[in-house]
This record gives C-alpha cells, structure tokens and sequence, in this order.
C-alpha cells in the first residue's frame, strides 16, 4: 500500500475540523473552523505541488492556519459583538426558556430552537428569572439575546 500523502492527510483534515466545528460548535466559537480552512489552503497547495514533503506541509499548514486567524478573526470578533437589534428578525418576541437563574442586567442561558443561546436580561426587568421560567426575546446583540418577563 502507497504512503499516505500530505494532499489526503490535509483534506481528510479539513473535514473532520469542519464537521467537528459544526456538530459541536455550530458554528460560534471558530476554533476548529479556522484550523480547517488551514488544512483546505494546505491540502491546495499540495495539490498543486504534489511532491510536496511532509515537512513543507506542516509548515504550510501553520502559516496558512495562522494567516486565517489573523484575517478572519478581527472580522468575526466584530460580527459576533455588533450592537443593536436586527430589524425584521423573525426571533423577536419568541419565547424562550430559562436555562438557570438570571438577574436583572445579569447574562444566563436560555433555550430557544433548538439550542442553548447565551442570553442577557433587560435592565428595565425587576424581577429575576428562573430555571424553567419563560421569558420573551426583545432584541439581538451580536448572538446574544436580550430576554425580557413575558406580558402577563
């Protein structure tokens, strides 16, 4: 049997980062998303060059995984942390459910399609909300959800 080479071993690579970035990430963290588009520019370069060592290929997988840092993270950051709500999204006034106790102005978690959000309680609230409580999504910042007490 041939040795395995550096252009199967990297894109082999950048689909298990990428699927391990999607089913445990989904997408909101970007550790292994970058470290899989490292191993994608890799795998093209040895592509490319086909007689590319396995120490080039490293070292490749380094510089290109630490220029995608580099690029996409500052752009990310900024995405993520944006202020202000989304017009027209459809996630205002869904309801939620607590996931623990949140005070006012206090972040907690809260569980709303399908997965667990990082959520902040208004200010304006003045009362806390409890594990299993059900709260009212009044606006986004970045993928944090700003949750107020339900109307009664």
């Amino acid at each position: 049997m041939a040795e395995l080479s550096p252009f199967y071993f990297f894109l082999g690579a950048a689909v298990v980062l990428f699927a391990l970035e999607l089913a445990i990430f989904q997408l909101s963290v970007f550790w292994f998303l970058f470290a899989a588009l490292g191993a994608s520019v890799t795998a093209g370069i040895c592509w490319f060059f086909p007689n590319t060592g396995w120490t080039a290929a490293i070292g490749y997988f380094a510089v290109s995984t630490l220029a995608v840092v580099v690029v996409l993270f500052p752009l990310l950051r900024r995405f993520q942390n944006s202020s202000g709500g989304m017009s027209g999204n459809d996630a205002v006034g869904q309801r939620v459910e607590v996931l623990g106790t949140i005070a006012p102005g206090g972040r907690g978690k809260v569980f709303w399609s399908g997965r667990d959000w990082e959520a902040q309680l208004v200010a304006s609230a003045s009362h806390e909300l409890s594990d299993g409580d059900s709260a009212v999504i009044e606006s986004l910042e970045g993928i944090r959800l700003n949750v107020r007490l339900p109307d009664a």
